[in-house]
C-alpha cells in the first residue's frame, strides 16, 4: 500500500491451506502494509512455506481449533492503524482497493466496515442480502475478549461497503455435512468459555468483565435462553435479508441449531459443576 498515511495490517489465521492461501496473499500484498499469519497448530503441508514468501510475520500457535482464539494474539502483532481480518479461503479484487483506502483515510467517527460475504456450495457462489462479514477495523478502536465467534465491539460508527469479500473454500459451505462438522468440533469448546473457572479469557483493549456478566445471567435463566434466544436470532436474520433465498432459510436454520446446541452444552456443563461444588 502506498501513499495513504493510515496503515493496513492483514491478520490471517490458517491451518494447512497450501491450496488456496496463496490466492488470498496474492490478493492483498498491494493493499496492505503487512501481513500476519498465525498458523492453528502443527502445519502438516506447505502453508509456512507459501506464508514466509509474503511475509516475515509468520507464527505457530499450539491447535485451538477455531480461528477466533488467535486473534489477541494476532492484533497485539499489528503494526498497522487498521485490522483487515481474514481467512486463508477468502480474497478481494484489486478494483475495490481505491474505495477501501479512500475510507480509511476520510478522518470520521466510522471505525468499522462491513463488506459483502458470500457462500460457497462447491460449484457456484451464493450471495444474497445479510451475508456479510465485518473484516476491517480501526486497531485502536477494537475491544475484544477472545471467545468462540466473538466479533468485538468499536468505539464510534460501522459501515456497509459496497465490495465482495470472496470466500472460495475448498469443500460445500453449505450442506448439512458441512455443518453438522463445524457444530460438533465448535459447540463443547464454545459452551466452556461461559464458564470462568474452566478457561482464561485472553483480551485486546478490554476485560472480561462484561463477558462474565453476561455469561452468569445466561447460565442463571438457561432454560430461557435455550427456548428464546436460538429462536430470537433465527428471525433477526431472517429480518437481515436471509428470507430472500432458499440458502439464506438454511443457513437460519443451521444458525437455530448451532446455538440451541450450544446452551444445552451450557446446561449440561452447569449440572456437573454443581455436583462438584
Amino acid at each position: 500500500m502506498q501513499n495513504s498515511a493510515q496503515k493496513i495490517s492483514a491478520c490471517l489465521i490458517v491451518y494447512n491451506e497450501e491450496k488456496i492461501i496463496r490466492r488470498c496473499l496474492e490478493s492483498i500484498k498491494g493493499l496492505v502494509d503487512e501481513i500476519i499469519v498465525v498458523h492453528d497448530g502443527e502445519c502438516k503441508d506447505k502453508t509456512l512455506e507459501i506464508a514466509k514468501e509474503y511475509t516475515d510475520k509468520v507464527f505457530v500457535r499450539p491447535h485451538a481449533g477455531i480461528s477466533t482464539l488467535h486473534f489477541v494474539f494476532c492484533f497485539n502483532q499489528a503494526i498497522g492503524d487498521w485490522i483487515l481480518l481474514m481467512d486463508a479461503d477468502e480474497y478481494l479484487e484489486e478494483k475495490d482497493f481505491s474505495l477501501i483506502r479512500e475510507k480509511i483515510s476520510n478522518q470520521n467517527e466510522v471505525n468499522r466496515f462491513i463488506f459483502n460475504w458470500e457462500m460457497w456450495d462447491g460449484g457456484k457462489a451464493i450471495n444474497c442480502k445479510g451475508i456479510q462479514k465485518a473484516c476491517l477495523f480501526k486497531k485502536s478502536a477494537m475491544h475484544f475478549v477472545e471467545i468462540p465467534h466473538a466479533m468485538g465491539e468499536v468505539d464510534g460508527k460501522t459501515e456497509k461497503l459496497e465490495i465482495f469479500l470472496r470466500h472460495r473454500p475448498l469443500y460445500n459451505n453449505v450442506s448439512s455435512e458441512t455443518y453438522k462438522r463445524k457444530r460438533a468440533m465448535w459447540v463443547p469448546l464454545h459452551a466452556t468459555y461461559f464458564f470462568p473457572e474452566l478457561v482464561q479469557y485472553e483480551c485486546f483493549n478490554a476485560t472480561p468483565d462484561k463477558w462474565i456478566a453476561h455469561a452468569k445471567k445466561i447460565r442463571k435463566h438457561i432454560l430461557f435462553y435455550l427456548v428464546v434466544n436460538p429462536l430470537k436470532d433465527f428471525l433477526g436474520q431472517i429480518k437481515n435479508g436471509l428470507w430472500v433465498s432458499w440458502t439464506g432459510w438454511r443457513l437460519c436454520f443451521y444458525n437455530y441449531i448451532y446455538y440451541f446446541s450450544l446452551y444445552w452444552h451450557v446446561c449440561q456443563i452447569e449440572k456437573k459443576l454443581k455436583k462438584t461444588r
